[in-house]
């Protein structure tokens, strides 16, 4: 008799001990995805953060292609967040509204791209005409 008692007195015990062990598992998994997530979002905020800063910087020392790198920067992380959402429920929407973020991303990429080649060209008819000593 005392012996059973003993032996459900200790189930009990470990039972008890298991539950807390759980509920502290639960908890700490818990900030941990609080951490993440945190995190994830600072990431964000500093990209549009770092993004306003280059829109205020615009209007003393405009730059087009200081802006459009930061637009694609931030249409990139857009696209890349929307792609982990995209799953086999997902509506006809949501697919087309992502594939108008990369259509975009990809016209931001081609106009600096060009803008660039156009610099380059700039920089080399300087440089043969010699009104310009450096680049």
């Amino acid at each position: 008799g005392s012996f059973n008692m003993k032996v459900c007195d200790n189930q009990q015990k470990i039972d008890k001990a298991e539950k807390k062990r759980q509920k502290l598992l639960r908890k700490e998994m818990k900030a941990k995805r609080h951490h993440e997530k945190l995190k994830k979002h600072s990431h964000k905020m500093y990209q549009i953060f770092l993004h306003r800063k280059e829109l205020r910087k615009s209007v003393k020392d405009y730059s087009y292609m200081r802006l459009s790198r930061s637009k694609i920067m931030l249409t990139a992380q857009l696209i890349a967040k929307n792609i982990d959402n995209v799953n086999s429920m997902c509506t006809m929407d949501e697919i087309k509204q992502l594939s108008r973020e990369v259509k975009y991303k990809k016209g931001l990429i081609k106009r600096v791209e060009r803008l660039d080649q156009y610099q380059d060209l700039i920089r080399n008819e300087l440089l043969l005409k010699g009104r310009c000593t450096t680049l």
